[in-house]
């Protein structure tokens, strides 16, 4: 094997694994106020109100849109690694920030108003990782192999996020039995702080790492051409554009879900019994989401993502409808409800939980990859968004969440929308089970030079610059 062939796989391998450790980072950011949002009404009942909880929670998801939606452009206009290191500094100074959270004059309605403008930039900072990090290991895969990239990405996207969010929550369990309920500031204080290791971690190599291989060879950097690809690639945007937010929707959901069993589950007579139940019986219902993302990651290369996201949906739905519809009887025997919810919970993860952080990184051209990914992740944050205002009316109007077609009326619309996601992902969402990368990039090629675009604005100078040194540096520890 030659220097240089060696330094590009030993790259491509780095650029895999750190996306690894920046999306537990994303996932650990996403969860954190799961049980904060437990902790905070209790710790400060007149300032923390429902409201004042929307807006912290509210403030990620606007920031990761817009986080999304711009980091993906800078990703394929100024670069892989320009863009990675603008999201983990983002990450980092917004976390800091929130752990060091205060007030003017020590108000508790300024430090949380202070915590909502944190909480945005941590969003502008992990919403720019999905672009910017799951299209850099998809290219990354390429010099490795591109056989494997439905492991390698769902390993390093799915599963990591997942792993973040679940030892987010039990570093709060053991915050929470180490400092208890009468000085709860130490722990949403640290909760917030140690969020910020993953992306420390990752820093350091951000700032020496190359633009992958793909990306240097393929990038256009002047006036892309936008519109002729809204107009070629319009039918696949709307296909991982409708199905993500379709996901997103329903699974925001899982909140009023996850609440009603949890509130069923916990018998206790102290507050700090109950803060400890719903602690607990939190993670348990996190832990749900580890088989569907694990069993997800090790067919989606052998089933195809298409098939697999169409049969997580209709699993989903499936569920979702038998709840439902059964759901007199399910209320009443907790053991059913977590069986039933625990399998509806697998089959998201291992479908769209899998699929669609992978696909939007593998159907698009490396010109515009990043940009078109992170069009297709805001709009599935705009239906997290969505759903997370519309469920909760919804259950209301049907009774409220205690009553008993409140939730059935969720859990049966989200299965329609589970049904829906599938016939999106049928019609509008190509195979491209172990297809390299190079097919779409040279179809695309093809096309410019139809439309007569300039063949030499096509790569980067910077590739070529390195590829120079790499060689000098061969011949010197060759001689």
């Amino acid at each position: 094997m030659s220097c240089i062939t060696h330094s590009l796989k030993s790259s491509a391998l780095n650029n895999i694994i750190f996306a690894g450790v920046a999306f537990s980072a994303v996932g650990y950011a996403e969860y954190v106020l799961t049980i904060l949002n437990i902790y905070f009404p209790v710790e400060y009942p007149e300032t923390y109100t429902s409201q004042m909880s929307s807006r912290v929670s509210d403030a990620l998801l606007v920031g990761a849109i817009v986080g999304q939606l711009v980091l993906g452009i800078v990703s394929d206009r100024v670069g892989r690694e320009i863009g990675l290191v603008i999201t983990t500094i983002l990450t980092i100074v917004g976390t800091l920030l929130c752990a060091g959270a205060y007030g003017y004059h020590n108000s508790t309605n300024g430090m949380f108003w202070a915590l909502v403008v944190y909480r945005g930039i941590v969003g502008v900072g992990i919403g720019g990782e999905y672009p910017c990090a799951t299209t850099n290991a998809s290219e990354a895969t390429e010099e490795r192999n591109y056989n494997k990239r439905g492991l390698y990405v769902c390993l390093v996207s799915n599963v990591s996020f997942v792993f973040g969010g679940i030892t987010c929550m039990l570093a709060q369990l053991v915050l929470f039995k180490i400092f208890g309920i009468e000085n709860m500031e130490p722990i949403w204080r640290i909760s917030f702080g140690l969020g910020v290791i993953p992306m420390l971690t990752v820093f350091y190599f951000r700032l020496k790492m190359f633009n992958s291989k793909k990306y240097s060879e393929e990038a256009i950097l002047k006036d892309p051409p936008y519109l002729l690809v809204l107009k070629e690639y319009a039918f696949r945007l709307v296909g991982t554009c409708g199905s993500w937010f379709v996901y997103d929707f329903v699974a925001f959901s899982n909140g009023i879900f996850g609440g009603t069993l949890v509130k069923q589950l916990i018998h206790a007579d102290t507050i700090y019994s109950v803060l400890f139940q719903a602690t607990y019986y939190t993670i348990i219902l996190a832990l749900f989401g580890i088989p569907g993302a694990l069993v997800g990651t090790l067919t989606i290369d052998h089933l195809g993502r298409k098939m697999q996201q169409i049969i997580g949906f209709v699993g989903s739905a499936i569920f979702a409808i038998i709840i439902g519809a059964a759901y007199p009887q399910v209320k009443s025997s907790v053991g059913a409800f977590i069986t039933l919810y625990g399998i509806f919970n697998f089959f998201g993860n291992f479908g769209a939980g899998c699929a669609l952080g992978l696909i939007p990184a593998e159907i698009y051209p490396t010109a515009v990859r990043a940009t078109c990914y992170g069009i297709s992740a805001a709009v599935g944050k705009a239906g997290g968004a969505i759903g997370t205002q519309v469920f909760r009316p919804i259950m209301d109007s049907f009774g409220g969440e205690d009553s008993i077609n409140g939730p059935r009326a969720v859990f049966i619309i989200s299965g329609g929308l589970s049904l829906l996601g599938a016939i999106i992902t049928w019609f509008f969402i190509p195979e491209f089970k172990r297809i390299s990368l190079d097919n779409e990039d040279e179809r695309f090629r093809a096309l410019l030079r139809q439309r007569g675009f300039p063949m030499e604005r096509i790569g980067t100078s910077k590739n070529k610059s390195n590829a120079m040194e790499d060689e000098l540096t061969c011949s010197e520890k060759e001689s």
